[in-house]
């Protein structure tokens, strides 16, 4: 039987058409067979599609999670501009960072 519980969470900013949104994301962890996976979802409206869903399953860590975002988001013309952790003990943001994509040629 496998246990899902909340891992981390953050929220990363893109823009797309002159529009900034950001995305809170919840990660999750499920343990399976003695075996840890990670999976996160968030969705967004868009002016020109209705709802996009951002689904990302089973990566190995949450930067793992972050670069596969990243990845999806560029896919469907967002640009990436920052993100940032949660810390769960204090309840407080971290400092943004800046994201860096390089593009494939």
């Amino acid at each position: 039987m496998s246990s899902v519980k909340i891992c981390d969470r953050f929220q990363l900013e893109a823009s797309k058409l002159g529009r900034t949104v950001v995305f809170q994301v919840t990660v999750f962890e499920r343990k399976d067979r003695g075996k840890t996976r990670l999976f996160a979802e968030t969705e967004c409206s868009d002016p020109l599609q209705h709802l996009i869903q951002f689904v990302i399953r089973d990566a190995p860590d949450v930067d793992g999670i972050i670069d596969r975002f990243v990845a999806q988001l560029v896919h469907r013309g967002f640009k990436p501009l920052r993100h940032r952790s949660r810390k769960e003990e204090s309840q407080t943001w971290d400092e943004w960072e800046r994201i860096e994509v390089v593009l494939a040629s």
